[in-house]
């Protein structure tokens, strides 16, 4: 007879403790955004050249970096780097590039990605970098009012 699944057990099940993907999971959204900008512009380069809608590939790296940080909005904007450079430009689908103003586009592409996680992170209050604790433990005396 299997064990019956108690609130332990099925918080475990449905994510809500989950001790292993919770550093992973902010990556995985990420990923699953520059797939799904990547699919709307393979549906969208018949009508038009999708080479000049590789800066879309900005609007993955902004949200992750509005959500999660200025960490995983610069992880985010390589990731997005190599998926604009495989599908975007040409040769299509794979790595090479054949001009070198291509190159030189892709290379301001993840200079000005950088900059933007970067940027909305900060604008958006990054907790690791701008929270102060409520209690600071070191350096407590300090801050102490004298009557």
């Amino acid at each position: 007879m299997a064990p019956k699944p108690g609130p332990a057990r099925l918080a475990f099940v449905f994510g809500k403790e989950s001790r292993i993907l919770q550093p992973v999971s902010p990556l995985l959204v990420a990923f699953s955004a520059i797939l799904l900008t990547s699919v709307v512009l393979l549906a969208v380069d018949s009508f038009l050249d999708a080479e000049a809608l590789a800066f879309i590939y900005l609007l993955p790296v902004m949200v992750m970096a509005m959500h999660y940080g200025s960490t995983v909005g610069a992880l985010t904007s390589f990731a997005s780097a190599l998926a604009a450079a495989y599908f975007c430009f040409p040769p299509k689908f794979s790595f090479f590039i054949s001009d070198s103003l291509n190159v030189a586009e892709l290379g301001f592409f993840l200079l000005l990605a950088v900059i933007a996680s970067k940027a909305v992170a900060v604008v958006t209050q990054d907790e690791r970098v701008t929270r102060r604790p409520k209690w600071p433990l070191i350096g407590w005396w300090r801050r102490r009012k004298i009557a």
